[in-house]
């Protein structure tokens, strides 16, 4: 499904289940499990509150709601002011987004959040890939080993952190660890949700630092940056470049909607990029415009299953875009954004840029903005 009503309206319907790593196989795997394959994911995927329905999403989403909730957020925010000071301030005329900013950035958050040691945070990158190749290709015998070797290392570090006299008490692994203690959780589900947080975390927020700059390259977007309303701008970026793409969806029950017949059984992809281009919902759908009016989208899902880390993403890629706007008047490309895919998922790896700040001599800028024009890149991801 690809328009916006309808995508929508599937969020939320009652017919349509997130449970799909344990509903929702396919041909691809029927035949890994004729030649000895195991169940879809893994044990801990399924455990995560994003892959299930009713109670017990619910309550595990409740747990944690507080660890994204308003005064989690505030406290947070200094350190995230720190950490984007640090990572700006170490750069000078050229910068690659991804392995100088939005990488760091994203991991180094997501470690303070769960109260996991900062040197971790150069490990997340490559786990979160292998258990994103996990969701999308896990009838591979090469991605389930990987996949479940990431969820291994990752459930060692929680058990360790977990273990320490030095967990932060606010941090989102005492919260688990209470609640283990408590009775609520299991303690399989302590490590699940951690994995889930690692994952979906830094893996959405960091690709999203990277499409909101190529997006502003690529409609000549910088220079309003500055000027823009940061709130409105982050929202916009969201809509034109969304970070996750598509959501899978397996339905319980039969669904008539638009003159479609979903059949109970069906696996539903939930096309969200698509649906924040529908011409029925948005002037100019394919146009970036940072002073859009309405901030209605589908970037985070809608629904019971809205992310739930939406405000911290947000909060994260607003500092980011306003310090960049503010310490450099010009950028350009240096070269076209690097592509890779990593079993079937398309990692955006190198996005290199040369900067100008306002100190810099009225000739360099002109010269940047002129680059800056020649330098449209073709396409997006």
């Amino acid at each position: 499904m690809t328009g916006f009503e309808e995508v929508g309206a599937l969020l939320r319907h009652p017919a349509l289940s997130s449970a799909w790593p344990e509903r929702g196989k396919t041909v691809l795997h029927s035949t890994a499990a004729r030649a000895g394959g195991t169940a879809r994911t893994s044990d801990t995927v399924r455990r995560w509150f994003m892959f299930n329905d009713g109670a017990r999403h619910r309550r595990l989403r409740q747990l944690m709601a507080p660890l994204f909730g308003t005064d989690q957020l505030a406290q947070l925010r200094p350190f995230i002011e720190e950490q984007v000071d640090e990572l700006v301030d170490a750069r000078r005329d050229r910068v690659d987004v991804m392995s100088d900013l939005a990488v760091p950035l994203s991991s180094r958050v997501i470690c303070r959040l769960l109260g996991v040691p900062a040197d971790v945070a150069p490990h997340l990158e490559g786990w979160a890939q292998d258990i994103a190749a996990l969701l999308v290709a896990d009838y591979l015998p090469e991605v389930a080993e990987r996949g479940h070797r990431a969820l291994e290392q990752v459930e060692d570090v929680v058990r360790r952190s977990a273990e320490s006299t030095t967990l932060p008490e606010e941090s989102g692994l005492a919260l688990l660890f209470r609640a283990g203690c408590a009775g609520v959780i299991e303690d399989a589900d302590m490590a699940a949700i951690a994995s889930l947080i690692i994952y979906a975390g830094f893996e959405t927020t960091s690709t999203f630092i990277g499409k909101a700059v190529r997006s502003a390259l690529h409609a000549n977007a910088w220079c309003e940056l500055a000027g823009a309303d940061a709130e409105s701008s982050v929202e916009e970026l969201l809509r034109f470049d969304t970070s996750v793409r598509q959501v899978a969806r397996v339905a319980t029950a039969a669904v008539d909607l638009s003159g479609q017949r979903i059949e109970a059984g069906d696996l539903v992809l939930l096309m969200l990029g698509a649906a924040n281009r529908d011409p029925r919902e948005f002037t100019t759908p394919d146009g970036l415009d940072l002073r859009r009016k309405g901030r209605r989208h589908l970037g985070f899902g809608y629904g019971s299953h809205y992310c739930l880390g939406a405000g911290l993403a947000r909060l994260e890629v607003q500092i980011l875009l306003r310090k960049l706007a503010a310490r450099w008047q010009t950028a350009e490309l240096v070269a076209q954004p690097t592509i890779r895919y990593h079993y079937g998922i398309t990692v955006l790896e190198q996005l290199e840029i040369k900067v100008h700040s306002p100190h810099e001599s009225a000739h360099d800028l002109r010269a940047g903005s002129h680059s800056l024009q020649a330098s449209r890149p073709s396409g997006l991801l």
